[in-house]
């Protein structure tokens, strides 16, 4: 079953955070003051969306199908990134580059049967080497980049999302955050134009929606990944 998307074009929000939710234990402080932390290196990636815009009868109507859908904690959804701070937001652009993020429909005009068409990349990288679960270092290919890959950016694979903590342009090597969910194989994608990672509601009543004269709301939803 393919898991539902957020629909960004919809439910906008105005204000996103995507932040890794470390899992770290501390004793007490020794006489000294000195304190030992223990930290695992796999942490859960914690999203929130606040301000959601609620105005329209299509923003009403798929934010309830969507809490249906997910039964408060029971179900995923794909929450995606914003592509700002990527490899495509760092050029200029031309309007037919541009043109790459739309989606196209087929010959016929018509689109998917989930509604949906053909859209482009400005960006290519692929990894040149298998990678076992939890690995922390991945050796990528650029094929073409509208903008240099930084230390920072996000980018997905599969339905996994990664921070990179550094890269080598020389040698490709490519350190990451959190660690490998799951084995990567050579040739997979490395997806920078539309990151987006699987996740569940931080609560059972995340998608609570509270309207201002019945019509308008601007509710905010946190996100945890789901592992």
């Amino acid at each position: 079953m393919t898991t539902i998307r957020w629909p960004d074009d919809v439910l906008r929000s105005q204000n996103i955070s995507f932040d890794l939710d470390s899992r770290s234990l501390a004793g007490p402080a020794s006489v000294s003051g000195a304190t030992q932390v223990i930290s695992s290196d796999s942490g859960l990636w914690k999203a929130t969306f606040g301000g959601v815009i609620v105005k329209s009868r299509q923003a009403v109507l798929a934010h309830r199908a969507i809490a249906a859908l997910l039964e408060g904690r029971l179900g995923s959804i794909l929450i995606p990134l914003c592509r700002g701070y990527g490899p495509s937001s760092g050029a200029v652009l031309s309007e037919d580059e541009k043109a790459l993020f739309a989606q196209v429909p087929h010959g016929d005009h018509s689109f998917f049967d989930d509604g949906t068409g053909y859209v482009g990349s400005l960006t290519n990288v692929v990894l040149a080497a298998d990678a076992a679960v939890r690995a922390t270092t991945l050796h990528v290919t650029v094929n073409y980049a509208a903008d240099d890959i930084q230390p920072g950016m996000h980018f997905s694979l599969g339905e996994r999302l990664y921070r990179i903590r550094t890269y080598d342009a020389t040698t490709g090597a490519m350190t990451i955050r959190p660690p490998l969910r799951e084995a990567v194989t050579a040739g997979d994608i490395l997806n920078f134009d539309d990151p987006c990672c699987r996740m569940r509601l931080m609560n059972d009543d995340g998608m609570d929606l509270q309207l201002a004269l019945r019509r308008f709301g601007n509710p905010t939803v946190q996100f945890i990944e789901d592992v």
